[in-house]
């Protein structure tokens, strides 16, 4: 029973150890990324021959060919299939093999005893947010409200887009990944607006799930939920930039007197309706641990992003989200720094009240803020790199840990008795 504690617990240790060389070995050379998920992927790729450097300037030359041949091929398709998934997005709790029918979750006039809610998840890029989002949907609130809910999440109609479906056959090649998820960003992003706007139209209950990186979005998307349940909204015509420069954001557009659909009516008139509350759950982790779990996100699942852009988006989160706090019901921002462990409650506001935080905690919301974006390293993610010396830190508390020694001293003698075992 001993020898059994003390097998699991070296499992355990050697399983850390994996994990610590690996935050190890891709906190460098991020300008390189590419070539490293390349190489990595094409090794797993066992039943492949190792694929040449012609092989890649061919794909390379030919891919805006190929794109734009696919999307011509299946521009029909994709208009059917995402609107199928919008249908079963807003229509979740249709039975199985049934038609479709409007419960009364569903109607307007579901939230008579109470407002709807908007919940909007936020945080860059790899913060975790999936994490958390399992643990909210575990409240006595959401426990009881997931059923009928809508959630709303660009990366869900990406994954179905035929599209993206077609062209994420280059197994082993980054560059093709990425080039595929930069071409249908743009109809995810509208599917997922579409989907978002159609269920407020409807008082449903609601889960964005985004980076929330875009303040003139973000407040769009508040305004309009404050209002909704006055009048009906559609999407606009988002982020346009004229010939002479001019940038104009409207993402959100009021339906005038007249446009407007007909509407269900009780006893002659139309339900009235609550107006939503809106509550807001951030996440925030060292910014250099996201650049690690998308790299590995890129190896294991194939969903690719350039590493400025993630550094980006927490970058813009962070910057922003006390000053969402302030726009919102109800807040609270989470730490995903635990390897493992349970995300922590770094921040918080309920109602009208301050923005609690924990001050020894909120430093990697202020560090996020203040990134370098271009950095190609750990040691440039910030201006002041001896930030990442700092306690806190996942470069000082776990891979430069003083415990690491000892540790791999024990595992290493541990690996030689097991290979090297004494004669009975």
């Amino acid at each position: 029973m001993l020898l059994g504690k003390w097998g699991f617990q070296m499992q355990v240790n050697l399983i850390g150890e994996f994990e610590t060389c690996i935050l190890s070995y891709f906190a460098f050379h991020w300008g390189h990324a590419s070539l490293m998920i390349s190489q990595v992927l094409n090794e797993e790729s066992a039943d492949c021959e190792r694929k040449t450097k012609l092989k890649d300037l061919v794909l390379a030359a030919t891919r805006k060919q190929r794109f734009e041949r696919v999307t011509k091929n299946l521009k029909v398709a994709r208009v059917f299939t995402t609107l199928v998934e919008e249908l079963k997005a807003i229509n979740g709790s249709a039975p199985k093999g049934g038609d479709s029918v409007i419960t009364e979750v569903m109607a307007p006039m579901a939230h008579s005893k109470r407002s709807p809610v908007l919940l909007l998840m936020g945080g860059g890029m790899g913060a975790g947010k999936s994490t958390v989002l399992k643990e909210i949907l575990e409240e006595p609130f959401w426990s009881e409200a997931k059923a009928n809910a809508v959630l709303v999440e660009a990366d869900a109609f990406k994954e179905s887009d035929v599209i993206y479906r077609a062209l994420s056959r280059s197994k082993g090649h980054h560059q093709e990944m990425l080039h595929t998820a930069e071409l249908v960003h743009q109809s995810s992003t509208d599917a997922a607006s579409s989907l978002l706007v159609t269920a407020l139209n409807e008082g449903r209950d609601v889960i964005m799930d985004g980076t929330l990186s875009w303040e003139p979005f973000v407040e769009q998307t508040i305004d309009m939920a404050r209002a909704i349940h006055k009048c009906r909204y559609r999407m606009g015509v988002g982020y346009k930039v004229a010939e002479d420069g001019t940038i104009t954001e409207n993402y959100w557009e009021m339906v005038k007197e007249g446009e407007e659909e007909e509407q269900p009516k009780e006893n002659g008139e139309a339900p009235k309706r609550k107006p939503y509350r809106i509550e807001l759950v951030g996440m925030i982790c060292d910014p250099y641990l996201a650049v690690v779990r998308g790299i590995r996100r890129a190896i294991l699942m194939g969903r690719a992003v350039r590493v400025d852009s993630q550094l980006n988006s927490h970058k813009r989160f962070a910057s922003a989200f006390l000053r969402y706090c302030q726009l919102v019901d109800n807040a609270r921002l989470f730490c995903t720094n635990s390897m493992g462990g349970a995300p922590k409650l770094i921040a918080w506001k309920d109602g009208d009240n301050k923005t609690l935080i924990d001050p020894e905690k909120i430093n990697c919301l202020t560090a996020a803020s203040n990134l370098n974006a271009e950095a190609q390293s750990i040691y440039e993610l910030y201006t002041d790199s001896s930030r990442i010396s700092e306690p806190g830190s996942i470069w000082k508390d776990v891979v430069l840990s003083p415990s690491r020694e000892s540790l791999q001293q024990e595992l290493r003698a541990c690996i030689q008795r097991i290979e090297n075992p004494e004669p009975v």
